[in-house]
Parts: C-alpha cells; sequence; structure tokens
C-alpha cells in the first residue's frame, strides 16, 4: 500500500501527510491566503490545500444550504473564488515554504484549468464528488495523485467509485470522513479507516472536521497516514467553516500529536528499550531478609519478602518469591539483605 505525491511516497511506515484545509477561509483574501500559508508551513504540515470553482459549470443557482452557511452557496463560493492568477501565486508560494500546494476542483472545467494553467501536480476531490462519478473517471484520466474523500456516503457507493477510479488510475488514496460542520466526534467513525485498509488495500485518512484536533491524532493509531484539517487564522470570523477549523496553535499540536502517535505505534514486539535498563536497577525489586536468618533455616513469609532495589544477576528477583519458599539457608544472612541464589538450598 503505497501513495505518491511529487517526490514523497506515503505508506505504513511513513510519518503523516497532514493537509491544512484552507478551503474559503482565507474569504477571497490573497494576503489572507498567504498568511495562512505561512502559519501552516510554521505549524510544520505537508500540504495546503485550497478551493477552485467555475460556479457555472458546477451548480444551478437556486442550490439548498446547511445550517453552517448565511448566505446561498453560490453567491458564497462567487465571494470568495480566488482568481486562476492568485492560486498560481499561491502555489509557487507554498513552494517557496516548502509546503505541497493541493486544490480541489469542483467541475470538469475547474479540474482542466488547474490541470493545464495552475500546472496541479496532486488532486484533492472532495466528499460532495464522491458518487459524481463523470468527474471522479474525468480526473482519473489525468493520472495524477488522487485523493477521494468518502463523507456522506455508503460502503456501497465508496466500493462504486474506488472501483471505477481504480481501473484508470492506480495512484489513489483515500480518506474517511464525516460531512458535519462541526462534526461531533462520536460520529467520526475512526475505525472505518481500518476497513478501507483491509478491503482496498491503499493508503487511507480522515478528513476531519471536528473542531478540535482528538479524532485526527486517534486516526492516526488506527492506521490513518493522510490527515486533513480544515485549518482558519480565527474560529470566530464568520463564515461556513470557521467553527469546524483549527487555529494555528492547534494546528501546530496537531502535527505534533500524529507525529508522535505515529511513530509510537511502529513497534510491536514487546521488549525492554535500552532507555529503560537504567530505571530497571532501582524500580525493580529483589527478594530480601526482614528478619536474621540462621543456617539451616527454612525461607517462609514470616523471614523474607520483597523490596528494591533490582537485583544483580546472583541475587533473587521479585517474580522467584515464591519458588524459594521453603528452601533452607546455606549461612546466616543478616536483615535487610538481598539474598543470593548461592545462599539457598
Amino acid at each position: 500500500m503505497k501513495f505518491r505525491i511529487l517526490n514523497k511516497i506515503i505508506h505504513r511506515f511513513t510519518k503523516p501527510y497532514i493537509i491544512a484545509e484552507a478551503c474559503i477561509n482565507h474569504e477571497g483574501n490573497i494576503g489572507k491566503a498567504k498568511k495562512m500559508i505561512d502559519k501552516a508551513a510554521e505549524a510544520g504540515v505537508s500540504a495546503v490545500k485550497f478551493q477552485f470553482h467555475v460556479l457555472e459549470d458546477e451548480m444551478l443557482k437556486d442550490t439548498p444550504i446547511s445550517k453552517n452557511f448565511s448566505e446561498s452557496l453560490y453567491d458564497t463560493l462567487k465571494r470568495t473564488n480566488l482568481t486562476i492568477k492568485e492560486h498560481k501565486y499561491l502555489k509557487k508560494y507554498c513552494e517557496k515554504k516548502k509546503v505541497d500546494y493541493l486544490c480541489t476542483p469542483f467541475s470538469f472545467k475547474s479540474a482542466d484549468i488547474l490541470e493545464k494553467e495552475v500546472k496541479l501536480k496532486i488532486f484533492k476531490v472532495g466528499s460532495g464528488e464522491l458518487t459524481n462519478i463523470p468527474l471522479q473517471l474525468h480526473i482519473a484520466k489525468k493520472k495524477k495523485p488522487t485523493i477521494i474523500s468518502t463523507g456522506m456516503s455508503t460502503l456501497k457507493e465508496v466500493t462504486e467509485t474506488f472501483n471505477a477510479v481504480r481501473k484508470i488510475n492506480k495512484n489513489i488514496a483515500l480518506t474517511q470522513c464525516t460531512s458535519s460542520y462541526p462534526c461531533d466526534p462520536k460520529i467520526s467513525d475512526i475505525n472505518v479507516i481500518r476497513e478501507y485498509i483491509k478491503k482496498f488495500k491503499v493508503v487511507t485518512g480522515l478528513s476531519d472536521h471536528t473542531s478540535k484536533i482528538y479524532t485526527s491524532i486517534g486516526a492516526v493509531a488506527v492506521g490513518a497516514r493522510i490527515i486533513e484539517k480544515h485549518f482558519t487564522l480565527n474560529k470566530k470570523a464568520k463564515g461556513p467553516d470557521h467553527a469546524s477549523s483549527l487555529e494555528p496553535s492547534e494546528l501546530k499540536q496537531l502535527v505534533e500529536g500524529c507525529n508522535d502517535v505515529f511513530v509510537a505505534s511502529l513497534n510491536k514486539i514487546k521488549k525492554i528499550h535500552n532507555e529503560e535498563k537504567q530505571i530497571i536497577s532501582w524500580a525493580r525489586e529483589s527478594v530480601v531478609t526482614i528478619k536474621n536468618i540462621d543456617k539451616n533455616e527454612i525461607l517462609s513469609k514470616g523471614n523474607i519478602s520483597v523490596k528494591r532495589p533490582a537485583p544483580t544477576k546472583k541475587e533473587i528477583p521479585a517474580n522467584r518469591y515464591f519458588n524459594i519458599l521453603g528452601k533452607k539457608a546455606l549461612n546466616k544472612i543478616k536483615k535487610n539483605k538481598k539474598i543470593k541464589w548461592s545462599e539457598i538450598n
């Protein structure tokens, strides 16, 4: 299971590829978009993602809206949509800041423009387009690395889209997603990531719409290697996505947390690490005398116990306490002494 992005290869043993989703939280302001790239790069993300809309090719003007919108979807996107010139600038600025530039198209035209004019190298397809098989196939034919989100869908729908796209483009990844803004953690369903890995055998991640960092960090523990999180400069700003986004300090914590959980989950073998060996010397216990013991005296619960520090190789560890009850002391042993194997029979 490998997913290739530019000069990177993402797989089980690589740290998470973390995407700061700028969405429309820049409010169409190029200065704000640039600042978001600055803050995301400082936080240590892998990529910053934007959106590009060709509205007449994407939707009808009369479109229902959800409770996170205060104006029509069409008007919101028209007001916040960045120009192609601005996208070209942001792509170069991302390169300067050493983060990948990603962008989501929502129609045939937007996908074509991003490929031809912006020279987009990575496609991220949103959950709303999961069942848009014509668009999915159109993007697949471009043979670019493609991340497909799977919010608002059933496993049957995901399977149908996956099978159709995979016939054309093998370099795809899936992200589990619940399209609620903000999303309650109890419906984040991060264990679906395990199901996707098992069923589809591709790199899988989480497109997280909760307002905090915890579900994303937990997703890494169950196998996510792509984390997408909405990002804002101010959670209290007006707009449909700010409430479900992270501010810069939270984004930094997300990156640190995901990376820590990643390295913590790599080893599946229980062992004593080198860093623990010095601690063993004082943390473990030995079998010790709690009274003076005479020669030929029988060891019992009345004259021996277990206490720190740990034994040397010649001394008796605490986990052998019950093995030596009933043994005989070969010589006198003073009180509060660690017992050696050579002193009993």
